[in-house]
Formats: C-alpha cells, structure tokens, sequence
C-alpha cells in the first residue's frame, strides 16, 4: 500500500498538470480546433479535434545516417496569418510535423516526384501549400514542445523544387 501511494500521487500530479497545461492554449484568432479530451495514459500531450485550412511551406525528405536515408519526414511552415489559427501555448506555431509522411508526400507532390521521393531516388522536395490539417496535437517532452497534425487535404501546391542529392535537414 505505501508503495502505491507514491506512484497513484505521481500520475494525479502528471494528470493535473496536463489538464492545467491544455487549460492554456490559445489561439490568436477564432480556430475551428477544440480542445479534445486527454487520451488515457497520453500526460504529455494535448489534442484538439476539428480541421482547419493553413498556407504555408512544406518540406518532404529523408532524414538518416551515414548517408543512408531511412526516416521520412513532412514538415510544413505555416505562414504568419493562418498561424494565427492554431492554439498554441506560448508564442506562435513555427512548424508541424505531419504524421502521415507517406500519404502526405502523395498528397502535395505531382505523382512523378512522389514515387521517387517515396522510392528515395529522390531525397527531398518543398514548396508552398494551401493545406487542410485534423488531429492536430502540442506533444511535450523534457522541456521541447511540438506541434503535429495529419494532412487532410491539400487545396493548393506550388513552386515544388526537388533535390536528387543530399538532403537538406541537418540533424543536430
């Protein structure tokens, strides 16, 4: 019993704290995202459900090491006036990751360069996008927050320039 006391006061403390955490995001204008509730065990991270419509600038390619590309990543930049649109807890939305890479690369990209960036003879492309986005989430971890979403739909893709080389993500 004493050593269920420490650990049940832990998660009522983690619990809380999300609650309290979610209780603080804001958006900078009116946003169709709401504040979902907390997904069982999941104390790191605030959902929202809903869609919304975002400009901006994506950037598709293939993370890895020793030269070998072996993760796939979609990030979009999200332009300063639709960014106003998405809750946030301290300052504004710099940039989400879309979580479904493979779908979102098909998506925002012409078919010709989506099979080669899926392929990995190509290693990266970007342009700009007018994109609809759902299961939209502020996830953190340690003291760095990111913000994901799941590409919807994509209104709009222009000025795509692909890169056959090198990637052009720098890990850290």
């Amino acid at each position: 019993m004493k050593k269920i006391r420490p650990a049940f006061l832990l998660a009522l403390c983690l619990a809380a704290s999300a609650v309290a955490a979610a209780d603080q995001f804001t958006a900078d204008k009116p946003s169709p995202l709401k504040l979902a509730p907390p997904a069982r065990g999941e104390e790191t991270v605030v959902r929202f459900s809903g869609t919304v419509r975002i400009a901006g600038r994506f950037l598709a390619g293939w993370e890895g090491f020793d030269r070998k590309p072996r993760h796939l990543r979609v990030t979009f930049w999200p332009d300063a006036t639709t960014a106003r649109l998405l809750p946030h807890a301290a300052g504004a939305v710099k940039e989400l990751v879309l979580t479904n890479n493979e779908q979102a690369v098909t998506m925002l990209l012409d078919p010709e360069a989506a099979r080669k960036l899926l392929a990995k003879t190509l290693l990266s492309a970007e342009g700009d996008a007018t994109v609809t986005i759902g299961d939209y989430q502020a996830v953190v971890e340690c003291d760095h927050r990111w913000y994901t979403a799941r590409l919807v739909s994509v209104t709009a893709s222009r000025d795509i320039a692909v890169a056959a080389g090198e990637s052009q993500r720098s890990g850290c």
